[in-house]
């Protein structure tokens, strides 16, 4: 399975308080059994993926598209700040950052991780390196299927719907 690197993660912690992505894992046992079953099963690892997202969002009620968040306001976590954020744009984000971890397992389970510590990818380096840093008007989400979810920056002055997404936001972490 991939591996984000942790200079993606933004949170105004001084330590981690948050278990990593396999401590999380190996700490929920019911978890840790699905993963199991699933790797060992003889589904597709798109199908397994699915099945891992279907699990997770009842298992943590986490929001699978944006329409699903009812308040979209900035969360105080204590030391930091959290926007909320579905698992349709977490996993766009995810394949945005680090485009070589492709693996659905991964993403998905990645995303409800992030979402569920409530913490934010840094998305600051990417977006520098696709577009100068003034000429960002905010994130469009395009795509059919959450496995298939792409973050397209939008500049100002283009159209988002233009582009074919089916969601934008200017508020950014």
């Amino acid at each position: 399975m991939g591996r984000i690197s942790f200079s993606h993660i933004k949170n105004c912690m001084e330590q981690n308080t948050w278990p990593s992505l396999e401590e999380w894992v190996e700490s929920e046992e019911e978890l840790n059994r699905k993963i199991t079953e699933l790797y060992e099963s003889d589904l597709s690892a798109e199908e397994q993926a699915l099945e891992i997202l279907s699990y997770l969002l009842e298992r943590y009620n986490l929001p699978q598209t944006p329409l699903e968040i009812e308040d979209r306001e900035w969360e105080d976590t204590g030391d930091s700040w959290y926007l909320p954020i579905s698992m349709f744009e977490q996993i766009a984000q995810l394949k945005f950052v680090e485009p070589e971890n492709n693996d659905p397992r991964y993403l998905v389970l990645n995303a409800a991780y992030l979402i569920h510590h409530k913490l934010v990818i840094d998305l600051s380096q990417e977006l520098g390196d696709f577009l100068g840093e003034d000429e960002l008007q905010g994130l469009g989400y395009r795509g059919e299927d959450i496995l298939e979810a792409e973050l397209i920056p939008v500049k100002k002055g283009e159209s988002w719907f233009d582009k074919g997404c089916t969601f934008f936001t200017k508020e950014m972490a």
